[in-house]
């Protein structure tokens, strides 16, 4: 939680995080404002690289052993969690306590799914109807603007 807290203040607070969401929100804007968008973009890349080395350790460290599906049932759950709290995937606008919500949203009910004994393909399954209600919702609200 403190982590997630300093990377919004990083992306809210820094010209390093205001660049990354000028970048993502367009491109050719942010090179014509003057961002240094090839070096912004290498450090995002070195970051997010780092932190999923860091991830993936962890994870063989859970689990007591590495293997290359270690993070296979993890993926579907991040994009999810991302739609549902808001973040643009597309970039360009980010949501910290979008993101704490949507996770604790998505861990209640794959809880509840679990303690109904319901299978892990209808757990993704509901998880990926999940997404595309948030999607159809969010583009249907922009459509009424």
């Amino acid at each position: 939680m403190l982590f997630a807290g300093l990377m919004g203040v990083v992306l809210h607070r820094t010209i390093y995080g205001r660049s990354v969401l000028a970048i993502g929100q367009n491109i050719r804007a942010a090179w014509l404002a003057g961002i240094a968008v090839g070096r912004i973009r290498f450090m995002t890349y070195l970051l997010s690289g780092g932190l999923g080395g860091l991830n993936g350790a962890l994870l063989a460290g859970y689990f007591r052993g590495a293997s290359v599906d270690i993070g296979n049932e993890y993926l579907l759950a991040s994009i999810a969690v991302v739609v549902i709290g808001g973040t643009s995937v597309a970039g360009g606008k980010a949501n910290v306590p979008g993101i704490w919500g949507a996770a604790l949203f998505l861990v209640l009910l794959l809880t509840m799914l679990n303690t109904f004994n319901v299978s892990a393909g209808v757990r993704l399954v509901v998880t990926g109807l999940v997404i595309i209600a948030v999607i159809v919702a969010a583009s249907g609200r922009q459509a009424a603007r």
